[in-house]
């Protein structure tokens, strides 16, 4: 007996080894992949070129946001919380149901826009340029959000790595084949619609996974009484839940939303470079963690369901200290990493260390979204979101004519360390409760 359970702990630990490795491979890839797309970027086109395409990018990744908002919310305390269990529909099928809702608002949102940029392309002759960068950008709306919106509900489920493949993995390594074939001084257009191309192998790829992950929706069939009732419920908190959905977007989107508006795209790529650069934070987190935080991951399966605060407070204390070590090994390269971009970039280091800033404040306050998604009361995520957005908004606002894109940053800092503060405040005022017992929307 003794002998048995020696080889089934052994097998374990070496199955668990075989997934790390597996994980930090696939992380490292990811890294690559970002660095290089950006890098190909920014030496292939000039400062201004490569600002606008950004602005596309954010503009079509920003719509898909705020569209589909209220869905990812539900979504992800639906999955966090198990609500399925309570409901009886099971997380495919709510998938489907809400992403076919998405989709549809896509396609009405996108025909819309096509419309005015061909009355736009007939009556101004002037942005004829403009609108070919622009119109596969509107095009790729629905794709980009479909897998944006598969790669939230990986995360809620606790499939990291997935969410990054789906999300990052597509479009990355289409930017590199587009430069990798492009002839010399490529037109802008050419990579917008490389852009298209990403987007759709991402929805693939996201599809893919959803089907991995949470299974095959059941067969199209009639409702019951009861199913009906479920549904009529579930819309319910759907809707009343916007302001939460929204205001999330708004304190992640609002602030490169306004600098899109209110700043030249020179300063657009300026933040872009930097933001795409600091992101290896949520990329190398888990692999840093190994070494620093092994108990953190340890506990980490025990991340579902209902959460409690001992373990929350693990989650951050061990966050804080791996996303610290990777914000610091960061900011002490970021001279020598700026000058890999070119000459243009070399102004960029404010801006560069704000963003690793707030994505070392995102990175510390993932547990602390878990954390309210399983016990949650939709009246604290309401106004910790609604304080956090504002707070980036109104920063942003202020800064931007004066700073540029070093207001933008500072503006989304500020937002994510609203979102943190009040968060961490909540949880520890507030004892948890079970999900059943935690109020709907």
């Amino acid at each position: 007996m003794n002998a048995t359970r020696t080889q089934a702990v052994t097998g374990a630990l070496g199955a668990d080894t075989q997934h790390k490795t597996a994980d930090t491979v696939f992380r490292a890839i990811g890294v690559a992949l970002q660095i290089a797309a950006t890098l190909a970027i920014a030496r292939t086109l000039s400062r201004f070129d490569t600002g606008l395409f950004f602005e596309g990018f954010v503009v079509t990744l920003a719509g898909a946001a705020f569209m589909r908002a209220k869905f990812d919310v539900y979504m992800g305390r639906y999955i966090v919380a198990n609500l399925g269990e309570r409901t009886g529909i099971a997380n495919a099928d709510m998938l489907r149901t809400l992403s076919v809702r998405f989709m549809k608002r896509c396609c009405l949102i996108c025909a819309l826009l096509l419309v005015v940029a061909a009355d736009l392309d007939v009556m101004s002759q002037n942005l004829h340029p403009y609108l070919q960068t622009f119109i596969p950008f509107v095009l790729a709306l629905p794709l980009a959000g479909y897998a944006q919106m598969i790669g939230g509900a990986l995360r809620a489920a606790n499939r990291y790595l997935m969410s990054l493949i789906c999300s990052a993995y597509a479009m990355n390594a289409a930017i590199l084949i587009a430069v990798a074939l492009a002839p010399p001084n490529p037109p802008l257009a050419l990579f917008s619609w490389i852009f298209f191309g990403g987007s759709l192998l991402g929805a693939l790829v996201a599809h893919r996974f959803a089907r991995l992950v949470f299974g095959a929706p059941s067969a199209p069939a009639p409702q019951d009484e009861a199913q009906r009732a479920a549904w009529t419920t579930i819309d319910n908190e759907i809707n009343s839940g916007a302001s939460v959905g929204f205001s999330n977007a708004t304190m992640l989107w609002g602030p490169l939303c306004l600098l899109v508006v209110l700043a030249p795209a020179t300063q657009m790529a300026l933040f872009a470079i930097s933001t795409r650069t600091a992101q290896i934070i949520l990329y190398l987190i888990p692999v840093i963690a190994l070494i620093v935080a092994p108990r953190l991951l340890r506990q980490r399966q025990q991340y579902s369901g209902e959460l409690r605060r001992a373990e929350l407070w693990l989650a951050m204390s061990g966050l804080t200290l791996v996303a610290g070590i990777m914000a610091a090994a960061l900011i002490a390269s970021s001279a020598w990493t700026l000058d890999q971009y070119g000459p243009a970039y070399r102004d960029a280091i404010a801006v560069y260390i704000a963003l690793i800033v707030s994505e070392t404040l995102a990175t510390i306050g993932r547990p602390l979204v878990r954390f309210h998604a399983a016990n949650w009361n939709a009246g604290d995520a309401r106004h910790i979101l609604s304080a956090a957005a504002l707070v980036a908004v109104v920063a942003t606002l202020a800064l931007v004519p004066w700073f540029d894109a070093f207001g933008a940053a500072i503006g989304l800092a500020a937002g994510h360390a609203t979102a943190v503060a009040l968060g961490l405040w909540s949880a520890m005022r507030r004892p948890p409760q079970p999900p059943q017992a935690a109020g709907a929307y």
